[in-house]
């Protein structure tokens, strides 16, 4: 997973230099999940259990049920800090201060992850005061440190996954909402969940958050130069999802690097009310 990830990193570096100091911060961090080598946590669905869950629009899991392997994570967070606290940021000391926390503090790490798969803000920001760090930072670090034990339950959860008919606006994994969306070589639109990278088809016209089809309220702006990366956006919830055009490219980076070669289409869109 994360080897193909450096690999479109250094492409993307040298083909998009404005997103080079995101990327660059980032590859570091690739390097260690790498390194990462979470253990498989039981999983079984009953295929009745499945089609009811499948009929009422539920996912396989909730968010705070995954099974995931929280250890693994919370020894990867650690290294991310280690790692990032060494640098020229300037929100080193926190991220010393943060990695001081969870050397000491035994459940701090599990604190964080329970939060984040609760969406529980309150706390992730409460714990960033504590740590004199911006929580949006901890937040991204303690969902890329989970996201080694993501892809091996989405291996392990994929016999019981079926995207046949989910015509829904959140992950069908895990019930987690969408970050990006790319439009494949054959023009068909797919949603990319925020937490644990599932994908899955959705209507091109229609908002993946509150469901509108009105066309008048839907639209969609590039950045200048930058064929093939738009931001869609809703003027009935005013929300918006970045998208790849994958007929615009050769080549394709994977949505979690694309997120982070893109952030300056989130400030654009952003600064028009969007968010």
């Amino acid at each position: 997973m994360t080897r193909d990830w450096i690999r479109h990193i250094d492409r993307l570096i040298q083909q998009r230099p404005v997103s080079r100091s995101a990327l660059e911060a980032f590859r570091g961090i690739a390097l260690l999940m790498e390194e990462a080598r979470p253990e498989a946590m039981p999983v079984h669905v009953e295929q009745e259990v499945r089609d009811v869950q499948q009929k009422e629009g539920f996912p396989l899991f909730s968010r705070e049920d995954l099974p995931l392997d929280l250890k693994t994570a919370g020894d990867l967070l650690k290294k991310f800090l280690a790692h990032l606290s060494r640098s020229d940021r300037d929100d080193a000391r926190g991220l010393e201060k943060a990695l001081k926390k969870a050397e000491s503090a035994g459940d701090w790490t599990e604190g964080l992850f329970v939060s984040i798969l609760k969406q529980d803000d309150q706390t992730v920001a409460e714990m960033g005061r504590d740590v004199n760090l911006d929580p949006g930072v901890l937040t991204f670090l303690g969902k890329t440190a989970l996201r080694p034990s993501m892809e091996r339950l989405r291996e392990d959860a994929a016999p019981y996954l079926d995207k046949t008919g989910w015509d829904k606006g959140y992950c069908p994994l895990c019930g987690s909402q969408p970050d990006m969306a790319c439009l494949k070589k054959t023009g068909k639109r797919y949603l990319h969940c925020e937490l644990c990278g599932e994908k899955w088809p959705y209507p091109r016209i229609q908002c993946p958050f509150c469901n509108t089809v009105e066309q008048e309220k839907l639209g969609y702006f590039e950045a200048e130069e930058e064929e093939g990366l738009r931001v869609y956006f809703c003027r009935e919830c005013h929300r918006y999802i970045k998208t790849v055009d994958m007929r615009a490219f050769e080549e394709t980076a994977p949505l979690e690097v694309e997120g982070l070669a893109t952030l300056h289409l989130d400030v654009l869109a952003q600064e028009n009310g969007f968010r």
